[in-house]
C-alpha cells in the first residue's frame, strides 16, 4: 500500500534522475541564490538541494550567494571550473524582477561555463523581458533550464529558445517528514498576502464550529539587514563553508517554523505551492486553492494532483465547503 512515502520518494529519484547527466558536482560546484528573506518555501527548496548535493556531491559547495553578493570575479576564483547551479523556486521571469537581473547577470559573468537552473516556474508579463531573457541565454551558450509545469515546458520553448527539462520540485529530496509539534487546532488557513494572491479567491469564513488560525508564513518585516550581509562578507572571506552553514542553518530555521504552522493543525488550506508540497510531506490532509496565475494547478496536473489527501478548490468558498466535509 501506498501512504504517499513512495510517492515522494519518486518524485525524489526523478529529480536526481534528471539533474545528473547536466553536470558532476563532485569536483566541486556552486549552488546560487540563496533566499535570504523570510519564505518558508524557498528555503524547503534550498534544503531539497542541500540534500541532493549532501547525496551527489559528498561536499558542500565551493561557493554560495543571494542575489545580494553574487561577485563573478569571486565564483571564479572559488571555482575556476564546475556547474553552477542556480536554485529552483517560482521568480523565473518578470513578477519578482530582482531575481531575474540576478540571473542575467549571473549568465553574463560565466559565459560558456555550465549554468543549471533548477526547477522553476515561468511567467513573463512583458515580452520584451523575455525577449532580453532569450537573448542573454542565446549569448551564455552553455544554459540549461528545468521548469515544474507543462506551460513553463511550451513558453520556454515558443518565447526563450530552449528545449527545458520538466522536473519536480526540489523540495521533495528532502524525503518525507514527521511533525515536530502536536496538533491543536482543525486547520491550518496558509493564505498569500503578495501579489501572487488570486483577486477572484473569494475568502469565506470556514465553518464556525472548527478551530482555525489564518496566516501566511512570509514575513515583510524580515528583510537582510546591513549587518547580515557584513556578517556574510566576513564569513565569505574566512571560509566559503561557514558560510554555507550559515545559510543552512537559516534554510532549517524556517523549515521548522514552516512545520510548527502546518504540522498544528489536523488539516491544511493553503494557496501557497510549497504549503501544497509541505503538507504532502508532513501526509497532512490539504485543500489547495491556486494562485493568481495557474502555478499549484499546473505543478499538480504535473505531479502531485493524484494523491487522495490532495483536495481542489476553486476559491476560498469551496474550501470551505470540502473542509467542512472532510473534517
Amino acid at each position: 500500500m501506498n501512504d504517499g512515502t513512495q510517492t515522494i520518494a519518486r518524485l525524489a529519484a526523478l529529480t536526481h534522475e534528471l539533474i545528473a547527466p547536466l553536470g558532476d558536482p563532485r569536483g566541486g560546484y556552486a549552488l546560487l541564490d540563496f533566499p535570504d528573506y523570510s519564505n518558508v518555501g524557498d528555503s524547503l527548496i534550498w534544503l531539497g538541494e542541500l540534500a541532493y548535493f549532501d547525496r551527489h556531491a559528498g561536499r558542500p559547495a565551493s561557493y554560495v550567494c543571494t542575489t545580494h553578493d553574487f561577485e563573478g570575479d569571486a565564483l571564479r576564483q572559488a571555482l575556476p571550473e564546475g556547474p553552477v547551479y542556480l536554485s529552483g523556486g517560482g521568480n523565473f521571469g518578470d513578477i519578482w524582477p530582482r531575481f531575474q537581473q540576478f540571473r542575467m547577470a549571473v549568465m553574463e559573468a560565466t559565459v560558456g561555463r555550465p549554468v543549471i537552473q533548477l526547477p522553476q516556474t515561468i511567467l513573463f508579463r512583458n515580452d520584451a523581458n523575455a525577449a532580453l531573457t532569450r537573448e542573454a541565454i542565446a549569448r551564455h551558450g552553455n544554459f540549461t533550464l528545468m521548469v515544474r509545469d507543462q506551460r513553463s515546458v511550451d513558453y520556454a520553448r515558443a518565447h526563450l529558445g530552449v528545449e527545458p527539462i520538466l522536473a519536480p520540485d526540489m523540495a521533495f529530496s528532502m524525503g518525507p517528514m514527521r511533525p515536530a509539534v502536536p496538533v491543536v487546532r482543525d486547520t491550518t488557513y496558509l493564505v498569500r498576502t503578495d501579489q501572487e494572491a488570486a483577486a477572484d479567491r473569494g475568502m469565506a469564513a470556514p465553518s464556525a464550529r472548527l478551530d482555525v488560525l489564518s496566516t501566511d508564513w512570509i514575513r515583510e518585516n524580515v528583510k537582510p539587514n546591513f549587518a547580515d550581509r557584513v556578517r556574510h562578507k566576513v564569513a565569505r572571506m574566512v571560509d566559503t563553508r561557514s558560510l554555507e552553514r550559515r545559510f543552512r542553518d537559516t534554510a532549517m530555521a524556517e523549515r521548522e517554523r514552516g512545520m510548527a504552522l502546518l504540522g498544528a493543525g489536523r488539516t491544511v488550506v493553503t494557496d501557497r505551492l510549497h504549503g501544497h508540497i509541505l503538507s504532502l510531506l508532513l501526509r497532512k490532509p490539504h485543500v489547495v486553492v491556486d494562485n493568481s496565475y495557474g502555478k499549484i494547478g499546473g505543478f499538480m496536473d504535473a505531479w502531485t494532483g493524484r494523491d487522495p489527501i490532495v483536495h481542489r478548490a476553486s476559491n476560498f468558498e469551496e474550501a470551505a465547503r470540502i473542509l467542512d466535509r472532510i473534517i
